[in-house]
């Protein structure tokens, strides 16, 4: 491999990336060029190109995913795409990936967890599912977390959804629902179902309040 370009890192002073046969390759400091003995039309061999990812850009990526995690947990696909954007190339993230996971620093199953037991009070199962999903959890996971949180509590998970739309219906209607309009039953309709709630269900708490359902509605 011959350094066909050395370019100014736009997100850090004092950096630069690093091409090799006209496609990137890493980021280092200014000074590990020296160190490298890097410039343009350079050869880089397989030996030396082992000790620059070993010594350098490994165990930064490393430590850059740990400094990730300080203040939050996150999901793998978090991380993953953060590393990225951060410069670090697709073999260095995985590497990085690999160490963390090891040490369960990153659990998608826990993160799962953790966001639904924190969630399921004010967020229907739908909603919870698609928020999880674009953070990069996996569906059967996502699965997993819920039942585990649901055989914590003994809780069921339908029952657990038909309390939060009974919450939300005296919520907005807190001096009763007895005599609202027509057209309010209909906004009342329309938000919890945008809240992700099944329109069988919606029914049957509104049923179960006391109140006419608007058959016609959907």
């Amino acid at each position: 491999m011959t350094v066909t370009g050395i370019e100014p890192y736009p997100k850090g002073k004092g950096r630069v990336s690093v091409y090799l046969n006209d496609k990137f390759a890493f980021v280092l400091y200014k000074g590990e060029l020296s160190q490298h003995d890097l410039e343009i039309g350079k050869v880089v061999d397989d030996e030396l190109y082992d000790r620059i990812m070993q010594e350098t850009v490994y165990p930064r990526a490393k430590k850059r995913g740990m400094n990730l995690l300080k203040s939050m947990d996150r999901t793998e696909a978090d991380v993953r795409r953060r590393l990225s954007e951060g410069g670090y190339p697709e073999d260095a993230v995985d590497v990085a990936i690999d160490y963390l996971c090891s040490y369960r620093y990153i659990d998608d199953t826990r993160y799962a967890n953790e966001y639904i037991r924190s969630r399921t009070g004010s967020m229907s199962r739908k909603q919870i599912t698609v928020k999880l999903l674009q953070k990069g959890v996996a569906a059967d996971v996502i699965e997993a977390a819920f039942e585990d949180v649901c055989s914590e509590d003994g809780t069921d998970s339908d029952l657990r959804e038909r309390e939060l739309i009974r919450k939300l219906i005296l919520k907005r209607f807190p001096n009763g629902t007895g005599g609202i309009e027509y057209s309010d039953r209909q906004k009342l309709f329309a938000y919890l179902y945008g809240k992700g709630f099944s329109v069988p269900m919606i029914e049957e708490v509104y049923s179960s309040l006391d109140i006419t359902c608007p058959n016609d509605y959907y």
